[in-house]
């Protein structure tokens, strides 16, 4: 399901839900984004953006990594792959559409890009002004690191926001044949390392005001000026929040 509109010149445009659910705790974060894709799968949903934030405080780990005792607090598995993240001062975003979807290339490596130029753009709009994208399958100084650290913003891949040579933003993303979910993270204040000494929040660039709504409103429109969309503002659906809440208690319980 997607839904189009024709615009003067001829074009067609895509309209997205845009869907802000607040403040959540992990295990019903993760579910969240799982029931949108089975939504979209199932035709019951139009394309998705969503952004959320995470209350209490937890860190996410990827589908295939070992908990790590140097990881201390209330830990949630994710969908997606990846290395861990400390949730609680960050804004998260997901993005669900089908991978006959035109605006997103084929592959893996372009969606990953499509949507870090959309976030780019967005931030933009703060007065942020990232470092270009890497074209190079991994930052020079990164290949060894990725290895030896459980932290995801401890070191960047190519596809990944950075300022300073710092990692701003994370992403993550699992593809079914039908359907992609990718979802990240935002780091916005930080007090202390918890994601790794190679990590930057917006904090600490000493440009952003802390206001979580004007951020989201930059994101989202960093999305439609880069994309060509058009956002509607929704709620999740009935399906989808019956469906979060059964995959909150069996699929996503803590570690």
């Amino acid at each position: 399901m997607c839904k189009l509109e024709w615009q003067g010149n001829g074009d067609i445009m895509q309209s997205w839900r845009l869907i802000d659910t607040g403040s959540c705790d992990g295990c019903y974060n993760m579910a969240v984004d799982e029931a949108i894709a089975s939504a979209v799968r199932e035709r019951k949903a139009a394309t998705t953006l969503r952004f959320y934030t995470w209350h209490p405080a937890c860190i996410s780990i990827g589908y295939f990594q070992k908990p790590d005792e140097t990881l201390k607090g209330s830990i949630v598995r994710r969908i997606t792959g990846g290395r861990a993240v400390f949730h609680g001062s960050d804004l998260s975003y997901s993005v669900v559409s089908r991978t006959d979807n035109l605006l997103f290339p084929k592959n893996i490596n372009g969606t990953y890009y499509t949507i870090a130029n959309a976030l780019i753009a967005g931030l933009g709009y703060l007065g942020i002004n990232p470092d270009p994208q890497e074209k190079e399958c991994v930052r020079k100084d990164s290949s060894t690191k990725y290895h030896r650290t459980p932290l995801c913003f401890n070191t960047a891949l190519r596809h990944e926001i950075t300022v300073y040579g710092r990692k701003l933003a994370g992403s993550a993303q699992r593809r079914w044949p039908d359907v992609f979910l990718q979802h990240g993270s935002i780091l916005v204040n930080r007090t202390a390392s918890e994601n790794g000494q190679n990590s930057i929040s917006l904090g600490e660039l000493g440009i952003f005001s802390g206001d979580i709504s004007l951020l989201i409103e930059s994101l989202a429109h960093g999305f439609t000026k880069t994309l060509g969309i058009r956002l509607i503002r929704e709620d999740l659906s009935d399906y989808e929040s019956e469906l979060a809440k059964r995959l909150a208690m069996e699929n996503y319980p803590g570690l």
